[in-house]
C-alpha cells in the first residue's frame, strides 16, 4: 500500500496543538491525471455538501498541515485559522493557470461546500463568524478564501467587504484568479483598497508586480521579485507558523505541484 502524503500528529512530533497532521516523508509523490480543458467541476461529485448538510462551513486549520490552527508570528498573532471551500473550476474563471491541473484533484476528501444557493450560503457564513469571534479570549478569526475554488458573483465579494466592516477581529486572506479588470475582480480590488491587510487576496499568475502569486517549476531556488513560499520548501511546518502571505504585499512563489 503506497504510504499516504500526511500522518496522525503525536506528541513525539512536537507541537500537537498547531496541527492534527503532519508531512510524510515517506511518502512516494503521486501523480494526478490533469482534467481536460472543457472541465466544468470536480471530479469528486460525491465530495459536494449542501449549505443544510454541511454542518460547519468554516473548517479549522487545525485540520489542514499547511494551514495550522492559530497565527503563531506577526499579524494577526492570536488569531484562529479556518478555510472555506467551494467546487474548484464550477466558481473558478477558466483563464485559470491551474484550470486543468487544480490541486484539488488529488484531494477526493476535502470538504466542498455548494456554492448554488448563495443566500443561504451567506446568512450561514455570517452565523458561524459572530459564533467563533464570540468565543471567550480568542483574539480574533483569520479566513482563508478559498482553499478550493473562487469568488463567483459580486454580490458575494461584497458580503465579505461587509463582514469586515461589520467585525474589526476578523481578516481574510487568499488568492484568485479573477483578473482586476473583471466585474467580480474589480469588487475585489476595491475592498482591498479599504481593507488593506486585513483582505489580503493576492491576484493569481504574477498579473501585477505586488500582491500576486508566481508559479515556478519544482526545484526553484530563487524567483525575482517574489519569495517563495516558506512552508513549500519546509522552513516553516505551517501557514500558521509564517504570515507572510498576510502580512507582506511582495509576491509569493509557489512552486508547481
Amino acid at each position: 500500500m503506497r504510504p499516504t502524503a500526511y500522518k496522525p500528529v503525536t506528541a513525539a512530533d512536537g507541537d500537537v496543538s498547531l496541527t492534527r497532521f503532519r508531512k510524510n516523508q515517506n511518502a512516494r509523490p503521486q501523480h494526478v491525471a490533469p482534467m481536460p480543458p472543457d472541465a466544468s467541476g470536480t471530479r469528486f461529485k460525491k465530495s459536494l455538501v449542501s449549505v443544510s448538510d454541511a454542518g460547519r462551513l468554516l473548517v479549522s486549520g487545525h485540520n489542514s498541515m499547511k494551514l495550522g490552527r492559530d497565527v503563531r508570528k506577526g499579524k494577526f498573532r492570536g488569531y484562529w485559522i479556518y478555510s472555506l471551500s467551494f467546487e474548484e473550476r464550477a466558481t473558478c474563471p477558466s483563464s485559470c493557470h491551474h484550470w486543468t491541473t487544480c490541486y484539488g484533484n488529488a484531494m477526493p476528501f476535502a470538504k466542498r461546500i455548494d456554492h448554488r444557493d448563495p443566500g443561504l450560503l451567506m446568512m450561514r457564513l455570517e452565523e458561524e463568524i459572530r459564533h467563533l469571534l464570540s468565543v471567550r479570549g480568542r483574539e480574533g478569526i483569520l479566513i482563508r478564501l478559498h482553499a478550493l475554488g473562487d469568488f463567483f458573483p459580486p454580490e458575494y465579494v461584497r458580503f465579505w467587504a461587509n463582514m469586515l466592516a461589520l467585525h474589526d477581529r476578523l481578516a481574510i486572506w487568499g488568492y484568485t484568479a479573477h483578473l482586476p479588470t473583471s466585474e467580480i475582480g474589480f469588487a475585489i480590488w476595491s475592498i482591498k483598497q479599504i481593507y488593506g491587510r486585513r483582505f489580503a487576496i493576492r491576484w493569481s499568475n504574477g498579473i501585477t508586480s505586488t500582491d500576486s502569486t508566481v508559479p515556478a517549476p519544482k526545484g526553484t531556488a530563487q524567483v525575482e521579485g517574489a519569495f517563495i513560499c516558506p512552508e513549500q520548501t519546509g522552513k516553516t511546518p505551517a501557514r500558521a507558523t509564517c504570515g507572510a502571505c498576510w502580512s507582506t504585499n511582495k509576491n509569493v512563489a509557489f512552486l508547481d505541484h
